[in-house]
């Protein structure tokens, strides 16, 4: 069995079981042991400090990916290319911490009522921040040296369990609030060094630079790097500044209800996260290749794949949605709308494959940038218009089209750029059958909480799964053609 193949069994393993425990966290670690207003605080906390940290890493995940493979050479330790895994973050965090000194008076103030929680909240904020850059770009070389079976294991399994504890601890009355969101930052640091661990045990890197003499200049490196941090803080923005703005319209209880509610849509982008990491590496090496052919396959892969995947969660998660939610503590139920459509935004963002993949490491990655931080613009104008006129769903529905727009360029300017695009008969098949399950689903009725939720969901997965094979999306022997061939592409 190939690295790749290896890496990829692992990452999926420890995804799903990271998927599993953030249920656990979101479903009923949370709602039974905190209340609204603080599961409010603690996202409002958690989204600010990743996107402090994602403006800080000034693109070195995107540079990690596509640089390394010139440097790469063990005896040498790679030239000292760890050191930019170093530098770059630390030089973003600082410039940005000047840059929040300077402009305080104005965030507070955008900030307007809840501006409070900021300033009591600042330096856990910032040590979260600071931890997490460093993480980013650690466990992007993680995945640069083949380890990044052992990197999602500790960000997708470390990081929720260690969560999970500081909820029980705080809600037992070990600690007190402060020293619950503090106690986070100690998961982060903790995350940290084992992400530094895993390099220094399998990469032996050097903190001395000789990479100046290849061919690779440092401007270059460092022009890709602002270019991919405008397209990373996109896409870290449009994760979380629904929350932050949510958090500046409403009050913490409903960032709370928002939060939970937003949290299940996601876990739709889950698989398509963990394949991104697993094929940037080798999409990167197959444009170094000129190879459209293979890059080609591995589109079209990932959305017929993704599609059925994402679209079984759509199906479940949409006709169980609102009993789920009613099972909560403190009544979530109002947050089943939020989550539903967020659902359609994950599974359009799914549905395109790994399209920033491609975009990100071809040669169009500057042009991209344009785009990226032009959908950011609009993504913060769609959630300050929104949330005013509709509280959480405002929020949502922002989200969403935010998403749609933002793929939908992605797949129009892959399509006239490279001439490739993910979609086939099949794509329109797997639409109806999702529509058709959703559909089925809601016709059941039962009482009882429990068992409408098991009905729902169990009836759902058959009628997918049953019209899959009806409609010959695939059939058994497809199935075994299909992985041999997804295996070859990644040997």
């Amino acid at each position: 069995m190939s690295v790749v193949r290896r890496q990829g069994v692992k990452n999926t393993m420890y995804t799903y079981f990271g998927i599993l425990l953030g249920m656990l966290s979101t479903l009923y670690v949370q709602p039974f042991f905190l209340t609204k207003e603080q599961i409010g605080i603690t996202r409002l906390v958690i989204s600010v400090a990743t996107i402090f940290a994602s403006i800080s890493c000034l693109g070195i995940t995107s540079v990690i990916v596509k640089f390394l493979p010139f440097f790469r050479d063990e005896e040498k330790k790679h030239k000292g290319f760890f050191t930019l895994a170093i530098a770059f973050p630390l030089t973003g965090f600082v410039v940005c911490l000047l840059g929040i000194f300077f402009l305080k008076e104005n965030i507070l103030s955008f900030y307007s009522k809840n501006a409070k929680i900021l300033t009591d909240y600042f330096l856990p904020i910032t040590l979260m921040a600071l931890f997490n850059c460093l993480i980013f770009a650690f466990s992007a070389y993680c995945n640069a040296i083949n380890k990044s079976s052992l990197a999602t294991a500790i960000n997708e399994v470390f990081n929720r369990a260690g969560f999970i504890i500081c909820v029980l601890l705080f809600s037992y009355g070990v600690t007190t609030q402060n020293a619950f969101i503090y106690s986070l930052s100690v998961i982060y640091f903790i995350q940290l060094m084992l992400l530094f661990f895993v390099i220094s045990h399998f990469d032996h890197p050097t903190f001395k630079i000789s990479f100046f003499s290849n061919n690779i200049h440092l401007k270059e490196i460092i022009r890709f790097g602002f270019v991919s941090a405008f397209i990373q803080i996109t896409g870290i923005c449009m994760k979380f500044v629904d929350v932050i703005l949510v958090g500046k319209y409403e009050s913490m209880a409903e960032v709370g209800v928002y939060g939970i509610a937003a949290f299940i849509g996601l876990v739709i982008e889950t698989p398509l996260n963990a394949l991104d990491r697993i094929v940037g590496t080798k999409i990167a090496k197959l444009f170094a290749q000129d190879n459209l052919i293979e890059i080609e396959k591995i589109y079209k892969l990932s959305s017929k794949y993704l599609m059925i995947f994402c679209g079984l969660l759509v199906s479940v998660l949409i006709v169980c949605i609102k009993p789920i939610l009613e099972l909560l503590p403190n009544d979530y139920s109002s947050g089943a709308i939020v989550t539903i459509i967020i659902c359609i935004g994950a599974f359009f963002n799914s549905a395109t494959g790994v399209n920033y993949s491609i975009l990100m490491y071809s040669n169009f990655y500057k042009l991209g940038a344009v785009f990226y931080s032009s959908l950011l613009v609009l993504t913060i104008i769609l959630n300050m218009l929104l949330i005013p006129l509709y509280g959480i769903i405002g929020a949502a529905i922002a989200t969403c089209l935010a998403s749609v727009i933002h793929n939908l360029l992605r797949f129009i300017f892959i399509k006239i750029k490279l001439n490739i695009q993910p979609f086939t008969m099949a794509s329109l098949k797997i639409v109806l059958i999702i529509a058709l399950s959703i559909l089925v689903g809601y016709t059941i009725g039962i009482e009882n909480r429990y068992l409408l939720i098991i009905a729902r969901g169990v009836s759902s997965s058959l009628v997918f799964v049953g019209l899959l094979i009806f409609l010959k999306v695939f059939s058994i022997k497809e199935i075994k053609e299909e992985i041999a061939s997804f295996k070859k592409i990644f040997t």
